[in-house]
């Protein structure tokens, strides 16, 4: 979710310099290209829920050769490859375009007619705009996110709304990997601070992973959090985003969700590279409590416990939201920007 969010721009740009052209996304994503791409009709929906390890084969094939056949029958003259993941690639291939552009990777010549060096030297929306024909201008942001009539009215609806005032701070504790996430202890004390300062936590996620890190959080703590993991749709999670004050989390997509959204944002780092994933957003900070190692591997810390990351202190991290305004009435003007980054 945050790489689209990021290449939305690129994307935009390249539909918009060519009529006859076809945007193909992961159809979970269908809801972020109806809020950020409204009336956009010129998009095939590739069906990963149902091409699932869990489904038969005889149903993944179905869908899989509906989905290639579509894709063909655009009959592409030139297919771009932002990403340049084995997945897209393959789809790059596949499409029978003649042209076939992508980003410099193993095995390259198999998938493209025409590798691009990538620029990995700043952030990700550069890299992708090293990639995108043509790409969107500077400076580097997110497209605006309309919240949807359906997520509106599922968000007014829902028990949780009497309780949204006066200060709710949305907390997505999980990340795709365990060394992006912060300790479930930090995130219970962070809950603790934010009841004391008058603030509502409320817990979202999404998935097997979130839920095991939520039900770690409320372990230690004597009245459990608010837990919204598993109950909202990707339009209510939006509407509620821009209901509330605050976000914190680790490095994932609902952080480039909640920065996109305006939200004032504090982003959790340890190994991975915040000048490449940082939110571009002037409301978002992210924070890291020292450089890694040299020899440190995202997977393999040589200190073992991560103290880039778990030496984050939730002192610090109720400072940060006070100081973009989440936590008083400053209610400062959204923008978007390269964030602050603080160590």
């Amino acid at each position: 979710m945050g790489n689209l969010l990021i290449a939305l721009p690129h994307l935009k740009a390249m539909l918009a310099a060519q009529e006859e052209s076809l945007l193909v996304i992961d159809q979970r994503y269908q809801p972020i290209i109806a809020m950020a791409l409204p009336g956009e009709t010129r998009v095939l929906w590739y069906p990963d829920a149902e091409l699932a390890s869990h489904k038969s084969f005889l149903h993944r094939s179905r869908y899989y050769l509906r989905f290639l056949l579509a894709l063909r029958r655009f009959r592409a003259e030139h297919s771009v490859d932002i990403e340049g993941e084995q997945k897209s690639a393959t789809l790059s291939l596949l499409s029978g375009a003649t042209t076939r552009h992508g980003p410099t990777r193993r095995h390259s010549r198999w998938f493209y007619s025409h590798s691009h060096g990538r620029d990995l030297s700043g952030h990700r929306w550069q890299d992708y705009a090293s990639l995108s024909l043509p790409a969107a201008t500077s400076p580097a942001c997110y497209l605006d996110l309309n919240a949807t009539k359906a997520g509106l009215q599922d968000i007014a609806q829902h028990p949780l709304q009497p309780t949204l005032q006066p200060t709710p701070i949305l907390i997505h504790p999980g990340a795709t990997k365990t060394y992006k996430m912060w300790h479930p202890e930090q995130f219970a004390s962070l809950c603790q601070r934010l009841r004391r300062l008058g603030a509502t936590p409320i817990l979202i996620g999404a998935g097997a992973k979130d839920r095991a890190q939520i039900e770690r959080i409320q372990t230690f703590l004597c009245e459990p959090a608010m837990n919204l993991c598993d109950q909202l749709s990707l339009e209510a999670l939006v509407a509620l985003m821009q209901q509330s004050r605050g976000y914190v989390g680790n490095d994932s997509g609902p952080m480039h969700l909640a920065a996109a959204c305006g939200l004032a944002t504090v982003g959790l780092f340890g190994p991975t590279n915040d000048t490449l994933w940082s939110p571009l957003s002037r409301r978002a900070t992210v924070l890291r409590q020292r450089q890694c190692h040299s020899q440190c591997q995202r997977n393999s810390c040589v200190m073992d416990s991560y103290p880039c990351l778990q030496g984050i202190t939730v002192d610090r991290v109720i400072a940060t939201l006070e100081t973009l305004g989440a936590l008083n009435g400053d209610q400062s003007v959204c923008g978007h920007h390269r964030p602050t980054v603080m160590r």
